[in-house]
């Protein structure tokens, strides 16, 4: 009989050691299954976050690059003693004669249509046909000017500047327009000029500034309206210009002063819409490139060309225009009809020519800009009739002024600089001058950390844990 071995019963400890180790391994396929399900689920994720966040940047630098500055009040009270005092042209407009009446009222036609007064408003075709035998209106040849005497000592009666006495002489300085003649004061384009020019005043109210009296009978003529323009010293014309026949023209201005800071610079020309001082070419001032555009603008409206004065010629660009100019032929008093139905003013300094017909609205934009440092002299007139004062009978008084003692002053800021487009935060302004409006907007920064919950350090701490040298080590 043999002897049978024993085997000793499997504890139930064992047992709990197996199926323990089967349920492990069984929750460690789950986990990896969950695991690997997660990562193919996060993939679109974060294809879709990483899209989102391109889109939402691309957003972020347009307002970068097209909505960037502000233009804000910097001074509420800037004293007048800071700005130049504004240059001054006085211009004879309408003239009466009973040895020429014919040709002063030609002469008051011309002036009526190229400086579109009120009179210009009910001219009609007649009145263009009743001076067929002048075929040019080159007024200097007529012999107004040197019947009128035009020099300062008899076309004017008396000067004052900040209340005092001055030779009018040593104030104004002769100049001539497209076919005008013309007074300036404190014009440093002004041929002959005062090398002191331009002059500031220290006060407002009448009297304050300048003050004339001029001759209403001169030699042959009389003169019957006078236009008088306030404008930048650095500038040829103003922004607009009074016309009256009154014996008093009184001028309140009211100036406005606007600078910018040199990051403003860091934009595009066309974008921020001003130059620098040291950014100008030559001859391409704001009131000449608006005389280069109002003359290309006749010359393909009414097919003639015009003398441009010595002061806004034709540059080396406009070579072309120019030789195609001179073989035009020279406006004539024929072409004042076709001037007047574009209703168009040789010297006016608007930087947008209206060509509103049939109720549709155009426009032709110059695009002349200013100086991004620059003074806008804004002026409201009225006018006296003095002629119940029999000193006052046969002068016409002109007062210029500034209306109050302070201004506002202006300045150009860049808000939205490429650090706050990189940041975490940007601010958002428009474009608009006045009324800017600051929406906040998040930047690239933010709209990573926003949508995809991204970070620099976190992208750096991302990057080290590749490297086993750098892995934090599991202490599990």
């Amino acid at each position: 009989m043999s002897a049978t071995a024993w085997k000793p019963e499997p504890s139930s400890e064992d047992n709990d050691d197996d199926h323990k180790e089967s349920k492990k391994k069984q929750k460690k396929d789950e986990a990896s299954g969950w695991a690997s399900t997660r990562r193919s689920a996060k993939i679109p994720l974060k294809i879709m976050a990483a899209l989102a966040t391109v889109y939402v940047s691309i957003l972020s630098s347009e307002r970068y690059f097209y909505y960037w500055v502000q233009t804000s009040i910097e001074r509420t009270d800037m004293h007048v003693s800071e700005i130049d005092f504004p240059a001054v042209t006085i211009i004879p407009i309408h003239l009466s004669s009973l040895n020429f009446e014919k040709l002063s009222k030609a002469y008051n036609l011309v002036q009526s249509v190229v400086w579109q007064t009120p009179m210009s408003a009910r001219l009609t075709d007649e009145n263009f046909t009743e001076f067929s035998e002048l075929d040019n209106w080159n007024m200097q040849s007529w012999g107004i000017y040197q019947a009128l005497q035009m020099n300062c000592q008899h076309f004017f009666t008396e000067c004052q500047w900040r209340r005092k006495a001055m030779n009018c002489c040593d104030l104004f300085r002769p100049t001539k327009t497209f076919n005008g003649f013309a007074f300036e004061f404190n014009s440093l384009v002004s041929s002959g000029r005062d090398e002191t020019w331009p002059w500031s005043v220290a006060a407002c109210g009448s009297n304050s500034g300048l003050n004339v009296k001029i001759k209403r009978y001169q030699g042959l003529y009389t003169l019957n309206t006078m236009g008088v323009i306030v404008h930048e010293p650095t500038q040829l014309l103003g922004m607009s210009i009074d016309y009256s026949s009154e014996d008093r023209i009184v001028v309140p201005v009211e100036p406005l002063r606007f600078t910018a800071e040199l990051d403003v610079r860091a934009r595009p020309v066309q974008m921020r819409r001003c130059y620098f001082e040291n950014e100008i070419p030559d001859g391409k001032s704001r009131s000449e490139c608006i005389y280069k555009c109002h003359f290309n603008y006749i010359i393909s409206k009414c097919n003639c060309s015009l003398e441009l004065p010595v002061k806004a010629t034709q540059d080396e660009e406009n070579t072309a225009d120019a030789k195609e100019s001179n073989g035009r032929r020279i406006c004539g008093m024929k072409d004042l009809g076709c001037f007047n139905q574009h209703r168009f003013s040789l010297f006016s300094m608007s930087n947008i020519i209206e060509e509103s017909r049939d109720n549709v609205f155009s426009t032709v934009d110059c695009g002349c800009f200013p100086q991004c440092g620059h003074t806008q002299y804004h002026t409201s007139t009225y006018t006296e009739k003095l002629s119940t004062h029999t000193t006052h009978a046969a002068e016409i008084e002109i007062d210029v002024y500034f209306q109050e003692e302070t201004l506002f002053s202006y300045r150009s800021m860049l808000r939205f600089t490429l650090i706050d487009l990189m940041g975490e935060f940007g601010i958002n302004h428009s474009c608009d001058e006045m009324y800017p409006s600051p929406p906040l907007a998040v930047s690239y920064g933010g709209i990573a950390g926003l949508i995809m919950g991204m970070s620099v350090l976190g992208c750096i701490n991302s990057c080290l844990d590749r490297f086993a040298c750098c892995r934090v080590p599991d202490r599990s």
